[in-house]
């Protein structure tokens, strides 16, 4: 696996490291790798199924690289999709043979990096390893991306004035994912970032999420946080009862 990371630092290295966001983004793809890693663990997977999550962690974001520098967004809707163009920089332009990597294992690896980013996936589409690798990258991109933002050394995001959208509020309070075309403003963004917590699939995420107080964190320096210390709330009684719910399954 350390030929891979090598192999990997190596690709970013052609990029321009003094680009604060492309250095953003090589710390991001190493966080990422780690919560993969321990989402894997704590699934008590093979360590088969561990190193796939690994390299597939390794290589989600493979296409921001080339985003930021010839776009200067990280915005898909302003660019390209991501996951799609990182299939297309892996799989057609051929980046993914520079990895030691089974050939066996590429349909998994296309799956999971093309539907990372997808607001939602249709789970009956995909055979059971496709399934489990798509769920834990999902999972691993939005515990780095929460956490991000959770820290401002990273990425800040600060509230303003400006109404939540009820396209907006409509989602969150539905348990939902909010779409990105239905954000208007700042403070909905922090919506739709306090809502990946619905798109989450493992009691890991969830209770990392609860346990290290990410979204208290992010408001906690609002000059209104009254206005969203209510989403915070809902946030966590939601994971309390998935929690519990996932006790009762394990007890039954």
């Amino acid at each position: 696996m350390e030929e891979n990371f090598d192999t990997f630092n190596d690709f970013v290295m052609t990029y321009d490291l003094n680009e604060e966001m492309i250095t953003y983004k090589f710390n991001h793809t190493y966080r990422t790798v780690h919560q993969a890693e321990e989402i894997a663990r704590s699934l008590s997977l093979t360590d088969e199924d561990k190193e796939l999550a690994t390299i597939i962690a390794l290589l989600h974001d493979i296409a921001r690289f080339r985003q930021w520098t010839d776009y200067k967004t990280f915005n898909d809707s302003q660019s390209f999709d991501h996951g799609d163009e990182g299939v297309k920089i892996l799989f057609e332009e051929g980046e993914i043979e520079k990895y030691n990597i089974d050939k066996k294992y590429y349909k998994i690896i296309k799956t999971a990096i093309r539907l990372h980013n997808k607001l939602e996936i249709n789970e009956e589409e995909l055979d059971a390893k496709e399934l489990l690798h798509t769920k834990i990258i999902r999972d691993a991109d939005k515990l780095d991306i929460i956490y991000s933002f959770s820290t401002q050394r990273l990425l800040e995001i600060m509230s303003d004035d400006s109404e939540i959208s009820k396209k907006v509020i409509d989602s969150f309070k539905n348990h939902k994912q909010v779409n990105k075309l239905d954000v208007n403003n700042i403070n909905d963004k922090i919506i739709l970032i306090f809502a990946l917590t619905y798109d989450l699939n493992f009691k890991y995420s969830l209770k990392r999420i609860y346990e290290e107080e990410y979204f208290n964190k992010m408001i906690e320096s609002y000059h209104n946080i009254e206005v969203f210390k209510p989403y915070v709330d809902e946030i966590h009684e939601f994971i309390k009862g998935e929690i519990e719910d996932v006790r009762q399954e394990i007890q039954s």
